[in-house]
């Protein structure tokens, strides 16, 4: 059974956290940090911006798509998420499945920052682990809660791409293969999308679903 992360309030954070910046540690132009700060600031005016303070989920989602896609390809991390579960699809179940988890997570990324104070969030300098490897730390601090984040980029043919990320010592995409695992132990691509579109038919995406 899958639990999706990121509809817990803290874990809203996680695909790409949006607050009052601080300042970045002696950024280079290729430092993949850099891109991460413009594409958190650009979230951030989207959801927080006062001319964009009256616009519905469906349009905030929309504008947060559009800045997310500019930067990064969500296709990478999601599709480590399912691994070798990939396979088990056909490719029109593969397509439906790619396009309904993006949607899931932008949902409840809206959902989840909306009417809310905005995180504070403090980017460490960029790691770089080998030249196409680099991490980002950062704190995301909401209230009295603090949050430790590290995003992991690899450089592919696309540019640097984010392939996980870790919060609290959690990989988003080994929990997320775990479950895939266990899901595709008994049901298919088929029923996978059922409960995706049962999600998605939801007025409220809170802590306690499951799929």
């Amino acid at each position: 059974m899958l639990r999706f992360l990121f509809m817990k309030p803290l874990y809203y954070l996680v695909l790409l956290c949006v607050g009052s910046l601080l300042p970045v540690a002696s950024l280079r132009a290729d430092d993949p940090g850099v891109k991460l700060k413009e594409t958190v600031s650009a979230v951030l005016d989207v959801l927080y911006a006062p001319d964009t303070v009256d616009l519905s989920l469906s349009e905030k989602e929309e504008k947060v798509r559009e800045v997310i896609d500019a930067s990064y390809d969500f296709e990478v991390i999601i599709r480590r998420a399912i691994g070798r579960n990939w396979n088990l699809m056909n490719e029109t179940e593969q397509v439906r499945v790619m396009a309904l988890i993006k949607e899931l997570i932008l949902r409840a990324y809206v959902e989840g920052l909306g009417d809310k104070t905005a995180p504070e969030i403090t980017f460490s300098p960029t790691v770089m682990v080998t030249d196409k490897r680099a991490e980002v730390p950062t704190i995301a601090k909401v209230g009295d809660t603090e949050v430790k984040i590290l995003y992991r980029l690899g450089y592919l043919k696309s540019g640097w791409q984010l392939y996980d990320i870790v919060a609290e010592d959690i990989s988003v995409v080994s929990n997320y293969r775990q479950q895939f695992d266990d899901h595709f132990r008994k049901g298919d691509g088929q029923s996978l999308i059922a409960k995706l579109e049962e999600l998605l038919n939801k007025e409220d995406l809170d802590n306690d679903i499951k799929i």
